[in-house]
């Protein structure tokens, strides 16, 4: 499930990747930057060609108003570039059943399905049974739905686990171990990010993981959310994915 799921994704960023550096308003006219020298005196300028070949163009100087419009789409045309340069995805990801058919893992990590199955749960019952999920109780509804995404996977998964750093008790929200990788990583969603005094044990608490040596992106996935029915699970998605993603390319090494 996971492989399918990576395999759809990767090829669906492709398409999209290669239809944005390719959409013909991006990609003309082209833009430039430049200098205009005059008296000895060089003036900044953005320039519009009109005919490249014959080298003739407009040119607006960087403060003029008119040069606004022409410096989003020039920034356009440097991301487009930029991805053009990058794109890892391949031709042959639209060919091939399963990205990983080789995952391996050799050795005893720091995540592993011996630490994840020794980590102990919360179950804390002042949690209310509004969001009951898989012989759970989460506190909001956007973590029940992230619960639902992991089983959808085939993701196992340990809610609230104790964690302590420097006598400091922690309760982190998720831990998540896949089976195709041999490893888990955490996962934190911050559900209430419009209130100050919450912000500030967020801030906290990312500073301490990161004293510790959970590294963002790896071993740690954060969320955010300010509590104004803004939860998108799309975006949620990707972020799982690409760390599972991540965690499969470093075992096939």
């Amino acid at each position: 499930m996971i492989a399918a799921k990576l395999h759809k994704l990767a090829v669906l960023m492709r398409q999209l990747n290669l239809s944005y550096i390719h959409a013909p308003e991006i990609c003309s006219p082209t833009i430039k930057f430049g200098k205009r020298v005059r008296r000895n005196t060089s003036t900044p300028v953005i320039r519009v060609y009109t005919d490249e070949s014959k080298n003739k163009f407009n040119e607006y100087m960087l403060s003029s108003p008119k040069s606004e419009k022409w410096k989003t789409l020039l920034d356009e045309q440097v991301r487009r570039l930029d991805i053009e340069n990058h794109l890892e995805f391949r031709f042959e990801l639209e060919h091939i059943d399963s990205p990983f058919k080789s995952v391996s893992i050799s050795k005893k990590t720091a995540y592993s399905k011996e630490v994840f199955d020794s980590l102990v749960e919360k179950n804390d019952p002042e949690i209310k049974k509004e969001h009951v999920f898989d012989g759970h109780r989460f506190r909001s509804k956007s973590e029940m739905l992230i619960a639902q995404f992991l089983k959808s996977l085939g993701l196992e998964y340990k809610y609230d686990v104790i964690l302590s750093f420097d006598k400091e008790v922690f309760y982190i929200d998720f831990a998540i171990y896949c089976h195709e990788t041999g490893r888990f990583f955490f996962m934190e969603h911050f559900g209430d990010m419009g209130s100050e005094r919450y912000r500030q044990r967020t801030f906290h608490k990312i500073t301490v993981y990161t004293e510790h040596g959970l590294v963002e992106g790896s071993d740690i996935l954060y969320t955010y959310e300010n509590n104004e029915d803004n939860f998108n699970l799309n975006v949620y998605e990707g972020k799982i994915l690409s760390i599972i993603a991540a965690h499969a390319l470093d075992c096939s090494k």
